[in-house]
């Protein structure tokens, strides 16, 4: 029964593990323009202000932080999947980063209460919304009458 335990428990390590080293990697991309200053400014995204005050040593309010991350997640995931209408769904990057920030997002709260790396997550959490940023102004550039377009129900 203990080895069981001690296998699943080494087997879940190692997966997360090898989720984050992915995630990691995808968000390593290099784009070719910083396309997320202009969609930061357009949509107001919160995340770019945070991961600033995180990175210098002040961060704020830890509750209203978690609320500006949670909205520029939706905000942007919804431009991910409606933005061009002739692909209605996320890529698999796109996909696996959305379960790595959901993962990192549940997270927090236990980082918060033990003191723990809460730092590093927030400015992971920024980091992966900067990377979907891109991926919306990208998308956009290719397409600029994407958003602009009628979608059909």
């Amino acid at each position: 029964m203990v080895m069981s335990v001690l296998v699943l428990a080494v087997s879940a390590a190692l997966f997360l593990f090898y989720i984050q080293a992915l995630c990691q990697k995808i968000l390593r991309q290099e784009f070719s323009h910083p396309y997320f200053r202009e969609i930061v400014d357009a949509l107001h995204l919160e995340y770019s202000r945070l991961r600033d005050s995180y990175a210098s040593g002040s961060p704020g309010d830890y509750k209203d932080a978690r609320l500006a991350l949670k909205c520029d997640f939706f905000a942007l995931k919804y431009l991910l999947k409606n933005g061009d209408p002739e692909r209605r769904h996320l890529s698999r990057r796109e996909k696996i980063l959305t379960l790595y920030f959901r993962l990192l997002f549940f997270s927090l709260p236990i980082r918060h209460a033990l003191n723990f790396r809460e730092k590093e997550g927030m400015l992971e959490l920024a980091s992966t919304l900067q990377f979907f940023a891109n991926s919306v102004g990208e998308k956009l550039s290719v397409n600029p009458t994407a958003a602009a377009q009628p979608q059909a129900n």
